[in-house]
């Protein structure tokens, strides 16, 4: 295959991978305590990737050796985020456009500036180098747009606008979860020979086994060697969270996983490396990326970093840190100095 064939077989299946031109689905990511029944997953039959709709996906947990609790929701509901914001950030980059902006699920605008390298329009390789750009930023964006969807659920933002989400803000599984959906949906935008719902699936079948993912049986276990010390209560507004997982990988740019001493003894965490924007260089781009909130808690979050001044915009690399150090100091007068470290204690 001559590479311009190669070159344009890629874009097809960046653009083609979203299946439509609508935002991802929202998922509803599962709770300890929060669920009637079940809600531990065989590893073995998770169901296909859907993006269109879910008929076909399992929603729930399944423990691993090497990564801890996954939430499959979030698994999913992230890669789709990754695909949807790589095609937007694809056709703005091929178009020429300097601006633009996107929404996700939450009520949020992200709100993105361009300064392209000199000879952009020269370049014959432009869409190649596009496609791959495309396919870096979505997954940065896509992560900023998950640690915001924590941020404000710790504020008691409703997703549906009924039940506020504050239960499950942070907890200790939700950010690995969501890294490791944005990794495999990079992969699977880069796949030319499977359409991006099966090659999803693929993907998280084969990344489970070399967490090495355990039968229900066994996170039934973990999740009882947990309940009373990361958790308490029954149903979800009777439960109260008592560790949360603030490690973003913002700081040293990996997320390790919280793994249930005494589960799975002689493994070794999988680290995953967070998004960034340093590959940019190496092109020649520079990106301004800001998140404007428009949900009712965002005054609140405005003034933690806007304290003497009225803003109206985040930007995440800068801001992200201060907002949840603010919320991490909050855990700890709530919950204690152990809420955010993977103990038993």
């Amino acid at each position: 295959m001559s590479k311009n064939i190669l070159v344009l077989v890629s874009i097809l299946a960046l653009i083609a991978g979203c299946q439509t031109n609508h935002p991802p689905r929202l998922r509803h990511g599962s709770s300890f305590g929060g669920i009637i029944g079940d809600y531990f997953l065989d590893p073995e039959n998770l169901g296909k990737h859907q993006y269109k709709n879910g008929y076909t996906e399992k929603i729930g947990f399944v423990y691993t050796c090497k990564g801890g609790f996954i939430d499959i929701g979030h698994l999913h509901e992230s890669a789709d985020r990754t695909a949807y914001i790589s095609r937007i950030t694809f056709e703005n980059l091929i178009g020429g456009e300097n601006e633009f902006s996107f929404q996700v699920i939450e009520p949020t605008w992200y709100f993105v500036k361009i300064e392209y390298p000199k000879e952009w329009e020269e370049l014959s390789e432009q869409e190649e180098i596009a496609a791959e750009i495309s396919i870096k930023l979505g997954q940065y964006f896509a992560y900023m747009t998950t640690i915001w969807h924590e941020i404000i659920t710790w504020f008691g933002f409703k997703s549906t606008g009924i039940f506020s989400e504050y239960v499950s803000s942070f907890s200790w599984e939700d950010t690995y979860s969501d890294l490791l959906g944005i990794n495999l949906a990079a992969i699977a935008l880069r796949d030319t020979q499977h359409k991006y719902d099966d090659a999803m699936t693929m993907l998280i079948d084969k990344e489970l086994e070399k967490l090495s993912a355990q039968p229900p049986k066994l996170a039934r276990l973990a999740n009882k060697k947990i309940y009373g010390k990361f958790y308490t209560g029954g149903l979800y507004f009777f439960t109260t969270i008592k560790k949360r997982n603030f490690d973003t990988g913002l700081d040293d740019g990996f997320i390790t996983p919280w793994l249930v001493p005494d589960i799975c003894p002689d493994s070794e965490p999988k680290l995953y490396p967070v998004p960034n924007l340093n590959f940019l260089y190496r092109y020649g781009f520079s990106i301004r990326f800001e998140i404007e909130p428009r949900i009712a808690e965002k005054d609140k979050i405005l003034s933690i970093i806007y304290p003497n001044e009225r803003g109206k915009c985040i930007q995440p690399a800068v801001h992200f840190p201060i907002i949840i150090e603010y919320i991490k100091k909050e855990a700890v007068e709530k919950f204690g100095p152990q809420v955010d470290v993977a103990d038993l204690s």
